[in-house]
């Protein structure tokens, strides 16, 4: 979901801004985007006839093989691909793009992202952030967002992050009630 996400996003709103500016330029992620939805269909195609309760035994090994060969396939391939995108695409964007016009297409994508999914991203990003990263990004979030949402994220905050992180976040925040 998140994957699905990520490029939906991307492809949405980042790289029709790029192209726009940079001709050409988003050739390169578009044609990724595209091979890395078809390993992942792949692996869901693989994934079901696994689960599936009448596979021989012999198949189901075999198959499970070549579903760890694809999973292992998948991740390189996502990982190459978010390094040309942390290096050359976000370098076609700091030249040219704004910082003001990048906040409008981050305010974009963020506004995109249904609850459910953006909980999930929670997950993920609150632990990588440091302690003011998570402050600004709650700060915000707390500012443009419905307070029941708010409110779980902090419980997704709470989850998943160390006492003393959390505790941070609990003593800028507290006035909003956490729900479990």
């Amino acid at each position: 979901m998140l994957l699905e996400e990520h490029a939906t996003s991307e492809n949405k709103y980042i790289l029709p801004a790029l192209e726009e500016r940079a001709p050409g330029s988003s050739a390169h992620d578009e044609a990724d985007h595209e091979a890395l939805e078809q390993l992942q269909g792949n692996l869901l195609a693989q994934l079901e006839q696994l689960l599936d309760p009448g596979i021989p035994d012999q198949q189901a090994r075999r198959l499970g093989y070549e579903f760890y060969q694809g999973l292992t396939q998948l991740h390189a391939a996502h990982l190459e691909h978010m390094f040309e995108e942390e290096t050359a695409t976000q370098a076609l964007m700091w030249q040219h793009f704004n910082d003001e016009e990048m906040l409008q297409i981050h305010g974009q994508i963020i506004r995109s992202i249904p609850p459910e999914v953006m909980l999930a991203w929670m997950k993920y990003i609150l632990p990588a952030q440091t302690p003011e990263e998570r402050r600004q990004l709650l700060a915000g979030m707390q500012a443009n967002a419905p307070a029941p949402f708010f409110r779980q994220v902090l419980g997704v905050a709470e989850k998943v992050l160390e006492y003393p992180a959390y505790a941070q976040l609990e003593a800028v925040f507290k006035t909003v009630e956490v729900s479990s």
